[in-house]
């Protein structure tokens, strides 16, 4: 049988409010020996407080919601993975809302969660669109939120986590070029997002500096694993002939280029070598393991809890904008030529 506030008020002899009060830590006008008959009596009954009704007088709900665009991309979950521990380990629980990359399915999820069901929100790159009216809303109401690679006009100053996109994608693009490589194509992610087109002129930097402008190819991929596979398979056979070597705006397009490339004959690192964006992780037996600008996902998504907290908490965070470390990790995909 299920305790209830009502029987530990009985036990103790004192008032449902009273009770009450001791939970939510509302207790300053009453005597010490009632509250610590009303605690040890609600841990020798296990009471459980109801959540709802909880929240109902304390305004919280001690929960935020965590919207990604595709929980099947392993940077995600890892990103996922850093906001669930932080927030756990401060008494938070996190709703993970996955939208496909839909924003019918982002505005579901946002009026599910705004309805007392969250304290706030984190919101990753879309991958399809940047902004979303209801951002403007939240601000005008002061609504916690927190932006993760997502880059909108307005409402200004809202905390976000990023990526030195386009130093990163110009780096690993000099990498290939150091080794011998000078005719380069790129898949890129969908060129309406910011990320996407910041990586892109990242990697023409890298090529001008080089003066191998002339070079230059890209093609618009989906950030997805199929978007790596039919960027490869759109190359004409003498456009595939003639290159050395691929920047892959994310790892999961990466890997679908290697079985495209497998697929018309040429082997990785042997005939073409790829270069990835995110570093995430895959099994060892996937060969080979694909050399790639390496992000700390986890601590992307310890770093928006951690500025989401702060905000629901009404604490200046130490800073509004953080942008992520990245570095190059070489493993098998590349060779000097």
């Amino acid at each position: 049988m299920k305790v209830t506030i009502k029987d530990i008020a009985k036990r103790c002899a004192v008032s449902v409010t009273t009770v009450s009060m001791v939970i939510n830590g509302k207790s300053d006008s009453i005597g010490k020996d009632t509250i610590e008959r009303v605690r040890k009596t609600v841990a020798e009954l296990q009471y459980q407080p109801n959540a709802v009704a909880r929240s109902m007088i304390t305004k919280r709900t001690h929960s935020i919601g965590l919207v990604l665009p595709d929980i099947r991309n392993p940077f995600f979950s890892d990103l996922a993975k850093g906001v669930e521990d932080y927030l756990n380990a401060n008494g938070y629980g996190v709703f993970l809302c996955n939208t496909d990359s839909l924003m019918d399915k982002e505005d579901q999820y946002i009026r599910l969660l705004q309805a007392r069901l969250s304290d706030g929100l984190i919101f990753t790159t879309q991958n399809t669109i940047e902004s979303n009216p209801l951002f403007e809303t939240f601000a005008n109401q002061a609504y916690p939120f927190v932006l993760v690679e997502r880059y909108v006009a307005e409402p200004c100053g809202v905390p976000g986590v990023y990526v030195d996109n386009r130093r990163a994608a110009e780096e690993i693009c000099t990498y290939l070029i150091e080794r011998g490589h000078r005719r380069i194509i790129c898949i890129s992610g969908p060129l309406n997002t910011t990320n996407a087109r910041h990586r892109v002129e990242g990697y023409r930097t890298a090529l001008e500096k080089a003066g191998l402008s002339q070079h230059a190819l890209v093609i618009e991929g989906n950030y997805r694993y199929r978007g790596g596979c039919e960027a490869v398979r759109s190359l004409a056979a003498g456009q595939i002939e003639s290159v050395t070597g691929v920047f892959a705006s994310n790892d999961l397009m990466g890997y679908g280029a290697i079985e495209a490339l497998a697929e018309r004959g040429y082997a990785v690192p042997e005939d073409v070598s790829i270069v990835g964006f995110d570093g995430i992780s895959f099994p060892s037996v996937l060969k080979p393991q694909l050399t790639s600008v390496y992000l700390a996902a986890r601590e992307m998504g310890e770093k928006a809890a951690e500025l989401l907290l702060a905000i629901i908490e009404k604490r200046e965070p130490d800073t509004r904008r953080y942008v992520c470390a990245h570095a190059i990790v070489e493993k098998q995909s590349v060779r000097s030529v």
